[in-house]
């Protein structure tokens, strides 16, 4: 397929089965590095040339201020994504997401901030869903526990809206079973949780299933 590619374009679909390969097999940094390297041929920087940890928390701060304020209305009737190429770097920043939420936590605040500016600027799609609830998992470890809970809600919102029902897994472990714990019982997550670990087993979705 890389030898006979017309276009770059033509190479996405097979890229996208071999960073799965990878991380599969547990190869994340080879993974993530392929992954930003297809994510430069979009049109996204690359991960070496992105601002520092302190730089990008700061952007994302001023970011959360403006999500925090957001009603729901106002997320729901916001723009979709329509540019293709960004379209399919979301979904190429996405998996890396997974890679990095356990093992780097400075790469996935560099994720995070590329799929947030992506959004804001392009509109909302499908992967929206998993970065407004990253990032709620991130401000909850700095112990900002209310905007972490509104964030999360957006998270929601986002999956409900496009139905996506592929990234539940992800969604539902970081909204479930990481912040929601702290404004809520933990009871109430019980349930969304049981429902994201069948859902994921069936999509496909094991890593997240099993978390």
């Amino acid at each position: 397929i890389f030898a006979h590619a017309k276009v770059y374009r033509d190479k996405l679909r097979a890229y996208a089965t071999l960073i799965k390969a990878l991380g599969a097999q547990h190869k994340l940094q080879d993974a993530t590095d392929m992954g930003f390297g297809v994510l430069s041929h979009l049109g996204v920087q690359r991960q070496s040339l992105l601002p520092d940890k302190s730089a990008v928390l700061r952007d994302l701060m001023a970011l959360k201020s403006s999500l925090v304020d957001l009603s729901d209305a106002e997320l729901l009737n916001y723009r979709e994504m329509v540019n293709s190429d960004m379209v399919a770097a979301m979904s190429f920043l996405q998996p890396l997401l997974l890679y990095n939420f356990l093992s780097n936590g400075e790469v996935l605040l560099k994720i995070v901030f590329h799929m947030l500016y992506l959004t804001l600027k392009y509109g909302i799609c499908e992967e929206s869903c998993c970065c407004l609830s990253s990032l709620s998992a991130v401000i909850c470890r700095m112990k900002d526990y209310d905007a972490s809970e509104r964030i999360g809600q957006l998270a929601i919102l986002l999956l409900e809206k496009f139905q996506s029902r592929k990234y539940i897994s992800y969604v539902h472990c970081c909204v479930f079973g990481v912040i929601r714990g702290f404004n809520r019982h933990i009871k109430m997550s019980i349930e969304p949780l049981l429902s994201a670990y069948q859902i994921g087993m069936q999509t496909g979705d094991i890593q997240m299933a099993m978390l």
